[in-house]
């Protein structure tokens, strides 16, 4: 859902992926955001020259990053079948989606453990909070993500500074500190 920061994470792990030495592209879809729709985007890396688009094929993506409950389960079909996937432990209803309105939190996480090898949830409001700023809480995610890629901690810091706001960068770089240790312990 638009205004989540979900913008700001692709650029965060996409920047991480360029300073770790790998081809990276990205995409975003924005919807409708602005009126409450979805923001979608795919950050693809490998080897150098290896990266021919920016969007995956279906069941090909090995990381599903999920910033909302129903969101998440709406985007299982792109997992692969050794994909992980990070949670934040939030649930919306938006005013038209019949086909998952009726389900609950715990049949929502079971769509995704039944597709996801492993799962990390995610309070991430909390733990922004606990940084210091509920606005650091996509920081948060990112964190948490963080422990299931090939790249290293200099990288993440240093990424974090490149995609953030000037004046922020110590709140978000103690927000991205409490998602990865939230992780590290999951």
């Amino acid at each position: 859902m638009g205004g989540q920061g979900v913008l700001t994470a692709a650029e965060i792990i996409a920047q991480a992926c360029l300073l770790q030495g790998f081809d990276v592209k990205k995409s975003e879809l924005h919807g409708m955001a602005q009126r409450g729709g979805s923001v979608v985007t795919h950050v693809r890396f490998a080897q150098l020259g290896s990266v021919s688009a920016p969007l995956p094929a279906l069941r090909t993506v090995d990381l599903l990053v999920g910033f909302e409950l129903i969101e998440a389960v709406r985007a299982l079909d792109w997992l692969s079948p050794q994909a992980d996937a990070v949670l934040n432990d939030l649930l919306v209803f938006p005013p038209s989606s019949p086909s998952t309105t009726s389900l609950s939190r715990e049949e929502l996480l079971d769509a995704v453990k039944q597709r996801a090898r492993k799962l990390v949830t995610v309070d991430a409001d909390a733990l922004a909070r606990q940084a210091g700023n509920l606005r650091t809480a996509s920081t948060v995610i990112v964190g948490a993500a963080a422990p299931l890629l090939p790249i290293s901690t200099d990288n993440w810091h240093r990424a974090v500074q490149l995609s953030v706001p000037a004046g922020t960068h110590s709140v978000n770089l103690k927000a991205f500190e409490i998602g990865y240790s939230h992780a590290s312990h999951a």
